[in-house]
């Protein structure tokens, strides 16, 4: 059957996306843009700030996915993918429809039901891309395919549905970015996250650039709590600076 386009460029072009927004977010600079994407990720040494695998793990590991399939290792590639799906990472769940429906990722085996299935997890948000990739596949699908996509879907969805992991991934970033949050309230404070920050930063300001990326990465999800950006306020409550005092604001 015609392929839709390749998977790795896929993944290259998601990943080119995704990392320097990702190190523009830690460092606060300005990286320039690319002209290339694609020919910039292939050619570019991939680095993925481990801190970020505390706030946005689905984030993170999709970028490790990225990185070990520069290196062609397509397995770790895959099971990073799958991790990042488990985050409720869209990119990643449309990354692993378009291999299964390609077969084109080294040790990978073509299944079609598969990957329409991992295609219409990734179409829940309803970005243009994805819907148009999931209604394609199943354009080109026999009845028996789409009857194994869906039982597969219904499958998948316990784990990867945005219902279950997007919960999840928003659970862990409203709890993980609470004591950021704290310490950016209580005003005047610095944090500093290994992995992420390489020096101490206002807290205020690094909580603002968290925020700002995981609205971006939950762009679309219904049904969760909103993770808004911080706004300041003039002074901290007494009940906040007595939390904050009690206990350090990050690690």
């Amino acid at each position: 059957m015609e392929k839709y386009r390749s998977s790795m460029l896929a993944l290259v072009l998601v990943m080119a996306v995704f990392i320097p927004a990702m190190a523009r977010s830690a460092s606060g600079g300005n990286a320039p843009a690319a002209e290339n994407p694609a020919a910039t990720a292939t050619n570019q040494r991939i680095y993925c700030m481990s801190g970020w695998e505390r706030f946005l793990p689905g984030d993170y590991y999709a970028c490790r996915a990225r990185y070990h399939l520069q290196r062609q290792h397509p397995h770790q590639a895959i099971h990073m993918l799958k991790t990042a799906a488990y985050w409720a990472n869209k990119d990643a769940q449309h990354a692993l429809g378009l291999a299964y429906i390609n077969g084109d990722i080294p040790g990978i085996a073509a299944n079609r039901a598969l990957g329409i299935a991992w295609l219409a997890l990734a179409a829940e948000r309803k970005n243009a891309d994805y819907v148009r990739d999931y209604s394609t596949a199943v354009l080109r699908s026999s009845p028996g395919e789409l009857s194994d996509a869906s039982k597969l879907y219904v499958k998948l969805g316990k784990t990867y549905g945005d219902r279950v992991a997007g919960k999840r991934a928003t659970d862990r970033f409203v709890r993980e970015v609470k004591p950021l949050d704290d310490a950016a309230a209580m005003g005047g404070n610095t944090a500093y996250i290994s992995g992420l920050t390489p020096f101490p930063q206002a807290a205020f300001s690094l909580s603002r650039k968290v925020h700002q990326h995981a609205e971006k990465t939950f762009e679309g999800l219904q049904g969760t709590v909103t993770v808004g950006v911080l706004e300041r306020i003039h002074a901290p409550t007494p009940a906040l600076r007595e939390r904050y005092e009690a206990g350090s604001p990050s690690k």
